[in-house]
C-alpha cells in the first residue's frame, strides 16, 4: 500500500505558472505557500515561461491565452523534449472561457488537465494532489504524446503504444527520492518514448512501402509512385533521427537512412522508380520491422544489409543495370 502524501514535503516540488492575471498569481501564491508549495516561478509571457520550464520543474500551470504562446505547440514541445529534460511534467491548462471544440483541441495537445477560470487555489491543489497519488499512462504515437483519455485497457494492440509515467511529484512528496533517483527514473522512461515513436514510424514506413509495391505493378502510375516515394523518404528520415537516441539506434537508424536515400534516388528516375530500388526498399522495411522486434539474427545482419545497399547507391543513377 502506497504511503500517504505529506503536504509538508511539497516544498521540494517546483512549479511554473504562466498567467498575466497578477491578482490570480498573488492569490495562488498566498494559498500555496502555507501548505508547502513554495518554489513557484510566475511568468507573464511566453519567453519567461519557456525559460522557466527549461529548468527542472514538476508542474506547469499555463493560461491558454498567455502572450507569446501557442499552447498546442508548447505542450508538444514539452512532450517531445524540445524544451525541458522531462517530457512527463504535469501540465495543467487554464482557460478563461471556451467552447467544446476549444476544450477538445487543448486536451488533444497532451495536457494532463484543463481548468476553466475562475480557478480557486483549493481546486488547483486538489488536482496536484491527485497527480501526486497517480498519473495516467502516456500514449506515444508519431502524432501524439500525452495522457491516455480512456480508462479501459484494450486487447487490440493499442495498449502497445502506452508507457508508464514517472511521477516526480509522488517521488518527492511521498517517497522522498533523491534527485539522482528521480533523474534515472525520467531517463529510463524517456528512452521508452523514443522506442515507441520509432516503432510507430516503422509501421508507417511498412504501410507506405506496401503501397509503393502496389503502384509499381502498374506502369501508368509513375506520378503516384513518385509521390509515395517522396512521402516515404521524409518518414524514413524522421525515423532515422528518432532512432539515433534509442536503444536500437545501431540497427534501425542505418536502415531508415538507406530507405530515405533509395526513395530519393528512385523518385528522381526519369523512367519511373527502378524495380531493383523498390525491391531494396521493401527488403529494408522488412528488416527494420524485424530489428525492432528483436528477431534472432536480424540485428547482427544489419551491417551486411547496409553494406549491400551502400554498394548499390555508389553506382551512377543512370546505370542501365539499375
Amino acid at each position: 500500500m502506497a504511503p500517504n502524501v505529506n503536504e509538508e514535503l511539497y516544498r521540494t516540488v517546483r512549479m511554473v505558472v504562466g498567467d498575466t492575471d497578477l491578482e490570480f498569481n498573488k492569490t495562488l501564491s498566498a494559498a500555496l505557500f502555507p501548505i508547502g508549495l513554495r518554489d513557484i516561478s510566475f511568468c507573464i509571457n511566453g519567453g519567461q515561461l519557456r525559460e522557466a520550464i527549461a529548468a527542472s520543474v514538476d508542474v506547469v500551470v499555463c493560461n491558454t491565452e498567455l502572450a507569446g504562446v501557442n499552447f498546442h505547440e508548447l505542450a508538444q514541445d514539452i512532450r517531445h523534449q524540445r524544451i525541458a529534460g522531462n517530457p512527463f511534467i504535469v501540465l495543467i491548462a487554464t482557460a478563461n472561457g471556451i467552447d467544446e471544440a476549444g476544450m477538445a483541441r487543448i486536451l488533444q495537445s497532451g495536457v494532463d488537465d484543463l481548468l476553466i477560470k475562475p480557478v480557486d487555489s483549493a481546486t488547483l491543489m486538489r488536482r496536484i494532489g491527485a497527480f501526486a497519488k497517480g498519473r495516467k499512462p502516456f500514449v506515444v504515437t508519431p502524432g501524439y504524446i500525452g495522457p491516455t483519455r480512456r480508462a479501459d485497457r484494450r486487447e487490440d494492440g493499442s495498449d502497445d503504444e502506452m508507457i508508464e509515467v514517472p511521477n516526480t511529484i509522488r517521488a518527492k512528496v511521498a517517497f522522498k527520492q533523491s534527485a539522482a533517483e528521480i533523474s534515472q527514473m525520467i531517463e529510463s522512461a524517456r528512452s521508452h518514448i523514443g522506442e515507441k515513436m520509432a516503432q510507430g514510424g516503422i509501421k508507417v514506413i511498412a504501410r507506405l512501402t506496401k503501397r509503393l509495391m502496389e503502384l509499381q505493378r502498374d506502369h501508368t502510375l509513375i506520378d503516384q509512385s513518385r509521390r509515395a516515394l517522396r512521402t516515404l523518404a521524409s518518414k524514413a528520415a524522421e525515423v532515422a533521427q528518432i532512432h539515433r537516441n534509442s536503444a536500437t539506434a545501431q540497427y534501425v537508424a542505418p536502415i531508415a537512412e538507406r530507405i530515405a536515400q533509395l526513395s530519393e534516388r528512385a523518385e528522381g528516375s526519369a523512367m519511373g522508380p527502378p524495380g531493383i530500388e523498390v525491391d531494396l526498399i521493401s527488403q529494408l522495411s522488412e528488416a527494420a520491422q524485424l530489428a525492432t522486434g528483436s528477431a534472432h539474427g536480424v540485428p547482427e545482419a544489419v551491417p551486411e544489409i547496409v553494406a549491400i545497399v551502400d554498394g548499390y547507391l555508389t553506382r551512377p543513377a543512370a546505370d542501365p543495370k539499375a
